[in-house]
């Protein structure tokens, strides 16, 4: 087993615990329909989610062709990861019963897009490293679809209204499915 064989088995099980997490609480929120409120901004946020998590996974390849592999390197990768376990952590809850996803969302939502806001600053340092490594050209619209991403996801820590996160979560949807297709375009 290579170094990156080694990596992406950790890397692997994380995202499996977020995803995981995402599955079993959507099938929570099924099996519980008749006393749950649900909130549709927060089931986007959860859809938005399993779009990081898949995306990052795929990805994640591009690490493959590193050579020599530095400490720093994996704790940036396992940094990475363990965001999107945490972003994931607090769509849904670990323990007790929410009947609420409104109420649920808007008493966690400072949390959640502060460590979103952490995730696209190591984006740009994984994207970054990525190329300066050789590994893979900074996709050419990158700057210009992240840095406004980064900037409404910084206000949505502050910001309650419930009119800015329904016009947020639809955006970052849109946002993905751009920036995805610019990856696996990419890929060969």
């Amino acid at each position: 087993m290579n170094t990156f064989e080694y990596i992406s088995v950790l890397i692997s099980v994380l995202l499996g615990l977020a995803m995981t997490h995402l599955v079993i609480g959507t099938v929570s929120i099924i099996q519980d329909r008749e006393t749950i409120k649900v909130y549709w901004v927060h089931l986007l946020w959860v859809v938005n989610t399993a779009i990081y998590i898949t995306t990052w996974w795929w990805a994640f390849h591009y690490w493959d062709g590193l050579v020599s592999w530095e400490q720093s390197t994996f704790y940036l990768l396992f940094g990475y990861s363990l965001l999107l376990t945490a972003i994931a952590g607090l769509l849904f809850p670990v323990r007790g019963v929410v009947t609420d996803y409104r109420t649920y969302f808007y008493k966690h939502f400072r949390w959640f897009f502060a460590l979103q806001f952490l995730w696209f600053c190591l984006d740009i340092v994984e994207v970054n490293l990525k190329d300066s490594l050789g590994l893979r050209p900074i996709p050419g619209d990158y700057y210009l679809l992240t840095i406004p991403m980064m900037l409404c996801l910084f206000a949505a820590i502050f910001v309650r209204n419930a009119k800015y996160h329904a016009f947020l979560a639809p955006l970052l949807f849109a946002w993905q499915a751009i920036y995805a297709i610019l990856i696996f375009v990419a890929i060969d």
